[in-house]
């Protein structure tokens, strides 16, 4: 996936994440209103929010760098094996 779905899925998990959390806090009486980087609860809600969507971003970019790996060496030890029976047959 690249830069652009990570980014969208970060920004989708931000808002769900502070969605959620807000409803909670209002519901509790924590926090009246939106939440607001003024009011201890509401900069905890939006840092907690920054750091679920941060966590689903890098998880999705360190997928995304493991699977290039995996195609890289299949590509590689496919390469080799070419090679390899090509100069085993010339000796034939």
């Amino acid at each position: 996936m690249g830069w652009i779905t990570r980014r969208i899925a970060g920004s989708v998990t931000f808002v769900i994440v502070s969605a959620i959390l807000t409803a909670w806090a209002i519901a509790t009486g924590h926090l009246s209103g939106e939440p607001t980087l003024t009011t201890a609860w509401g900069a905890g809600i939006l840092g907690f929010a920054f750091l679920m969507s941060l966590a689903v971003t890098h998880r999705m970019k360190v997928r995304d760098q493991i699977r290039k790996a995996w195609e890289d060496n299949a590509r590689a030890w496919q390469e080799y094996w070419a090679r390899a029976y090509a100069a085993q047959n010339r000796r034939r």
